[in-house]
């Protein structure tokens, strides 16, 4: 893959967004221990296991169309700019964002709190292996430093 800053023939297209395994696996798990916690405390309660089960696998269809729809939500490509970033949807709609703060767990996932151009918060979750290391670099950097200049 190339890097956030190559020229490109298409530069309005970004860097494509895959989905993210480390996120899969991270939901899947969560979905995993919420479920048992759901069917031992129902089951603790109820002393009943069929009750216990229909609590949980409403519990796992919950939680599981939840992350469905968090993945359906994520941006397919993003665009690296000095003052931002642009976010492009699934649908093809662009939005142009500013870095307001970021929180980065080790190299694996980036936390954006973004504003855009009226003011209104909202939430990227980046992976390192959701791009390439370059632009997971990059955008690292970044936000960084906007989000001291915010301090």
């Amino acid at each position: 893959m190339t890097g956030a800053r190559v020229n490109r023939p298409h530069r309005d297209e970004g860097v494509a967004m895959r989905p993210s395994r480390f996120l899969l696996g991270a939901m899947f798990a969560f979905a995993c221990v919420a479920g048992a916690s759901v069917f031992q405390c129902v089951l603790a309660h109820a002393q009943h296991a069929g009750d216990a089960a229909v609590a949980c696998a409403a519990t796992l269809a919950a939680l599981g169309l939840a992350s469905y729809r968090w993945m359906r939500a994520q941006p397919s490509a993003i665009s690296l700019h000095s003052d931002g970033l642009t976010i492009r949807s699934r649908t093809g709609e662009m939005r142009h964002m500013r870095i307001a703060g970021c929180a980065q767990w080790s190299g694996r996932l980036l936390a954006l709190t973004l504003l855009d151009a009226r003011g209104r918060r909202d939430t990227l979750v980046v992976a390192a292996d959701s791009v390439d290391a370059d632009t997971f670099r990059q955008l690292s950097v970044q936000a960084r430093r906007a989000a001291a200049s915010h301090l």
